[in-house]
């Protein structure tokens, strides 16, 4: 699996500029695979809180608080999904019907050019890490995936699988 899109680094971007540029960059991988509109807002949303994660500025203090709200009305109320901006996911990420009912645990690793579908479910077990999603893999309408598992580069999880 290729490195996640946000790794924990000392060297992680802290100033507005740098994470600026690199929500780009993802936001524009992502968008060549999703065309529809709720899908494109809801990834927008996502990346950018990934993007401020680190950025210790006033500005982005205040885009933060800006991008929770965002998230609280948009990604949680509308979508009814729970996309933390913990989750590291890879380019290329694609949320089929706008992400809605999608559940990820902040501990969650999710590679390059992943597609889930709705109502998918990725937490933890007994206190355990949550799983790590390889590089193309397909997550199936109402995928359920516990504990510390490791979904293969090019893997399909069923509709309606536990893993």
């Amino acid at each position: 699996m290729s490195t996640p899109a946000f790794p924990p680094s000392p060297h992680h971007p802290r100033d507005l500029r740098s994470a600026r540029a690199g929500y780009r960059r993802l936001l524009a991988a992502d968008y060549a695979r999703d065309q529809f509109l709720f899908e494109r807002i809801t990834l927008a949303i996502f990346r950018a809180g990934q993007a401020l994660r680190y950025v210790d500025t006033p500005v982005g203090r205040w885009l933060r608080r800006f991008v929770l709200v965002l998230d609280l009305a948009w990604t949680q109320a509308l979508m009814g999904a729970e996309l933390p901006h913990e989750v590291w996911a890879g380019p290329g990420l694609k949320l089929h019907h706008g992400g809605r009912g999608i559940i990820l645990h902040p501990s969650v690793v999710i590679g390059e050019n992943v597609r889930i579908y709705h109502n998918v479910t990725v937490g933890v077990r007994d206190g355990r890490p949550a799983a790590r999603i390889g590089d193309r893999a397909f997550l199936g309408t109402g995928a359920t995936i516990l504990g510390p598992v490791t979904i293969g580069a090019d893997s399909k999880v069923g509709a309606h699988a536990v893993v």
